[in-house]
């Protein structure tokens, strides 16, 4: 396979995101109608297996040959910056409101082929997305700009991936704006646990189980987490300190921005991310 170098760009990241959500969500709906009347879990893999089989196999064969795998599977973790410790919170904390959530379903409501067509699909989902947001776009705004733009673009971006067909379907402005910001802290949440671990498998997991769980407790994996937390007082806590973390995760950014050189016109991102 002839690979070059291709210099990051943000429009780059933002052709393939808009790529990824058109095929994941509005082609991926499409080839899901095909299915049988009535059989879920037909319309489940149909909608989630073709689309992101195809996406995953494109997502990679581009990062390859353009030169970025090493910066789109990887960035710098705690365990080389020693004063962001307190970023590991950030997956211990999803990962306890995953097993709660894990231990809410169902499970005898819940048939082992549709439990398994289920982890087949969210596993993809975690790496689509993971792949297209924290990984491709990420890189292409790291080529230019630090990494505070790069945290709020994808975080965004991820945000209006999931939503903007309910905003073309009529959605109120003020529901819209509330489910954006809601699925971007979501999203500057796997950032953050991408930072934390240098690894993009960390998100990728913990993303991909939280839609699994999401799916089978509610049968709806859409993007927005509607667990109740009123009566788990586990779930509450770990969201507080969640969102608390994921402002201090933008306050750090701001700040080690602050500490790098400006990056020149013709800078490229390293093959780690950015140094801090």
């Amino acid at each position: 396979m002839t690979r070059i170098r291709l210099t990051p760009r943000i429009w780059i990241g933002l052709v393939a995101a808009v790529v990824y959500v058109l095929m994941a969500g509005w082609f991926g709906e499409a080839i899901g109608e095909l299915a049988p009347a009535g059989d879920d879990n037909a319309e489940f893999a149909l909608g989630h297996f073709v689309p992101l089989l195809i996406l995953i196999t494109a997502g990679v064969v581009f990062t390859r040959r353009a030169g970025w795998s090493k910066e789109t599977w990887t960035s710098p973790s705690v365990f080389t910056e020693k004063r962001r410790w307190w970023m590991l919170g950030i997956p211990v904390l999803f990962a306890v409101q995953v097993a709660v959530g894990l231990s809410t379903v169902p499970w005898n409501d819940r048939t082992v082929t549709t439990v398994l067509i289920v982890l087949a699909g969210t596993a993809m989902v975690g790496i689509g997305e993971e792949l297209y947001f924290r990984g491709i776009l990420r890189v292409s705004i790291l080529g230019h700009h630090g990494e505070f733009l790069a945290l709020i673009l994808t975080s965004v971006a991820f945000g209006l991936g999931h939503t903007i067909k309910f905003a073309l379907m009529g959605m109120p402005a003020e529901a819209f704006v509330f489910q954006v910001v809601f699925l971007a802290m979501d999203g500057a949440l796997f950032y953050g646990m991408l930072r934390a671990t240098g690894t993009l498998w960390v998100p990728i997991a913990l993303h991909a189980l939280n839609d699994f769980q999401l799916y089978l407790a509610s049968g709806d994996a859409d993007g927005v987490n509607e667990q109740g937390f009123g009566d788990q007082p586990v779930l509450v806590t770990s969201e507080i300190l969640l969102i608390a973390l994921s402002v201090v995760l933008v306050i750090s950014t701001i700040r080690n921005d602050r500490r790098q050189p400006r990056r020149s016109a013709n800078a490229t991102v390293s093959p780690s991310g950015p140094r801090t």
